[in-house]
């Protein structure tokens, strides 16, 4: 049902999980001085559910133009220029109950550094629009230490 909901949001016809089990739903924990840098997603979009902001940091910021997965283009003077903080970011306010849904695969994003005692926890479901995808090994022992 809830798969339903977002492709008539998206206005898309099918929408996959990922193939691997580890990849698809995720709880994001973000303690003081920990944060996201700056990335594009693997999955094709995500959808976020903010469970608890922090008081303080943990900003989501994100920057347009920067990438065309299906035109399969990346711009990299922009990309340079905002790792160089010589490029305006936008910046999503994002409360608890805020529910996100991102084309992180082509919006260049990133969480600044919680600088609170408070956490920011948040629930992102990745999907795409290809089926039976998964995410590398290498990213899966990344981010969850294991491959299974």
């Amino acid at each position: 049902m809830f798969k339903s909901f977002i492709r008539k949001v998206l206005n898309l016809d099918k929408i996959f999980p990922y193939a691997d089990n580890l990849s698809s739903i995720n709880l994001n924990y973000y303690q003081k001085g920990q944060q996201l840098g700056w990335h594009f997603d693997n999955a094709s979009f995500a959808i976020t559910l903010m469970i608890q902001s922090s008081r303080s940091g943990g900003k989501f910021q994100y920057v347009v133009d920067a990438r065309n997965v299906e035109k399969n283009t990346v711009n990299i003077p922009l990309i340079e220029s905002v790792l160089q903080n010589k490029y305006p970011v936008e910046e999503l306010q994002i409360e608890e109950g805020t529910l996100v849904l991102f084309y992180g695969r082509n919006y260049l994003h990133r969480v600044t550094p919680i600088t609170s005692t408070i956490p920011r926890v948040l629930a992102t479901l990745n999907y795409n629009l290809e089926k039976d995808l998964e995410l590398a090994e290498d990213a899966r022992l990344t981010f969850f230490g294991r491959l299974h």
